[in-house]
């Protein structure tokens, strides 16, 4: 999916939000956007090279609430525990796999890892027996179907 489609879905789902009552203090689009700097710390601590959508998409709307999603944020910010750097220094530690949004069964999205760079598709990782699978083409159109339910 190219930014140009993603950002034309991101409105589209923002616009039909924008109608609907939350509850107070609740925002379904609540992030929290990251530097170059942080993203180059954070690819450095973990040994891996993200891919481009991922950057980009951080750089610009970075990670948290994202609708459906619950997007690990590059770096934390004070009221938060997990960020990148935390879960995948913590659950991943063979390398193999960064997590970048739990699925909330003890599962995650993420990318496999081949010689320290990030696959471009986005894998689902199983915690019962640490399978990985397919889940996406790309980050947007992970993103796209995963948190903005395009198509569904």
């Amino acid at each position: 999916m190219e930014s140009e489609e993603f950002e034309a879905h991101l409105s589209a789902a923002r616009a039909k939000r924008a109608g609907l009552s939350s509850p107070e203090g609740f925002d379904v689009f609540e992030s929290r956007a990251t530097s170059e700097v942080e993203l180059l710390e954070v690819e450095e601590a973990l040994g891996v090279q993200l891919p481009g959508e991922c950057r980009e998409f951080m750089k610009r709307h970075g990670g948290g609430i994202f609708l459906f999603l619950d997007l690990l944020p590059v770096a934390a910010s004070d009221d938060q525990e997990d960020d990148l750097r935390r879960v995948n220094a913590s659950e991943f530690k063979h390398g193999d796999f960064i997590a970048v949004a739990p699925v909330g069964t003890g599962d995650w999205w993420g990318f496999s890892v081949i010689e320290g760079r990030c696959a471009n598709q986005v894998d689902l990782w199983d915690h019962e027996d640490g399978q990985v699978q397919f889940a996406a083409i790309g980050f947007l159109e992970f993103l796209a179907c995963e948190g903005l339910r395009v198509g569904r």
